[in-house]
């Protein structure tokens, strides 16, 4: 009989898959991707229309085939978006990551979709962070308060020196949950402001990660040499940086295929004329393999617009799957995935 793939929980995939981990697990797999080492289509996303009066939402389907954990994985993500799931206590993002054996191609782990989207997002920020923002100490502002605003804090502070952080949200209760939240988990002077505005003023490390779709953040507002990590606009017609702002920075990108597709953090300025015609943007995987500049001066701002790859799902749930197995006594050693 087949054998069948391990499920693996929530609770599991957080312990296991602790910030170190993560960050170094992506800094792998940006390397490889943009060493074209990753086949991955851009994803397919279905936007059925509304039926008996019920919205479907949006269903998208991400393949990739990844160099990592010594051998070439098939994986899927397949996620469903419900904007509506938070009335519901559940996230807006659901759905299973799969991972596929390298050798026989079997299914070996099933992974819960919105946990492996929050961690890995995170870590590819932490990854860019250390690649193009200026030594620290730094004080923090994270635009948002939700899942990823408390997964940035995170992953960040687990690899850059954090004195304080500034959390923003239009819900001002919730940017005052996260600042009591990071004060007592990661010991980190937290406050919750009243503005974006007051909230990125002097900080050298932004992260956006809200639903936004008009720009709140210009370019008066960010300063020199600052280092942003554009999150929350992931999806073509969403934005949280101004033209301006994006136009006056040092852009760098995960894939520069999908971007080209899918950024409206790039496409709408470069449609106002604001960026030169046939403007190449590096991706942090290039900065990262040595075959692009990153960060040329202290004065320079860089912003690092984060879309989500298939790549980056099928790694993260290919590092836990190896965990999970050594925890369960079936790794190290020879094919570990064979033992499942």
């Amino acid at each position: 009989m087949t054998p069948a793939p391990v499920f693996i929980t929530d609770a599991e995939a957080r312990a296991l898959f602790t910030p170190d981990v993560a960050v170094d697990a992506m800094r792998e797999v940006m390397k490889s991707f943009s060493a074209g080492e990753v086949t991955q289509p851009v994803r397919t996303v279905l936007r059925p229309p509304a039926r008996g009066g019920s919205e479907p939402g949006l269903f998208g389907s991400m393949p990739a085939h990844v160099p990592f954990e010594g051998g070439y994985w098939f994986g899927i993500k397949a996620v469903a978006v419900r904007e509506d799931n938070p009335a519901r206590g559940l996230p807006t993002h659901v759905g299973t990551v799969t991972v596929f054996a390298p050798d026989t191609g079997l299914p070996v782990a099933v992974l819960p979709a919105d946990t492996i989207t929050e961690l890995r997002t995170a870590a590819v920020s932490a990854v860019a962070a250390q690649a193009l923002a200026l030594p620290g100490p730094h004080t923090l502002a994270v635009a948002g308060a939700g899942i990823q605003a408390r997964a940035h804090v995170t992953a960040l502070a687990a690899v850059l020196p954090i004195e304080r952080v500034r959390f923003w949200s239009r819900r001002v209760e919730q940017a005052q949950a996260a600042a009591a939240w990071a004060e007592a988990t990661h010991g980190i002077a937290a406050e919750a402001c009243a503005s974006a505005v007051g909230a990125v003023r002097d900080a050298g490390l932004i992260c956006t990660t809200t639903a936004a779709k008009e720009p709140f953040l210009g370019d008066a507002d960010v300063r020199e040499g600052a280092f942003v990590a554009a999150v929350g606009a992931c999806q073509p017609g969403a934005r949280e940086l101004s033209s301006e702002l994006v136009a006056g920075s040092s852009v760098f990108l995960d894939s520069a295929e999908a971007a080209a597709k899918e950024a409206s953090e790039l496409l709408v300025p470069a449609r106002e004329g604001l960026l030169p015609s046939g403007l190449a943007h590096p991706e942090l995987g290039a900065v990262l393999n040595g075959t692009a500049p990153g960060r040329r001066d202290e004065r320079e701002r860089t912003v690092y617009l984060s879309l989500g790859l298939a790549a980056q799902d099928v790694a993260a749930a290919v590092a836990i799957a190896r965990r999970h197995a050594e925890h369960a006594g079936r790794a190290p050693g020879g094919t570990w995935w064979s033992r499942y």
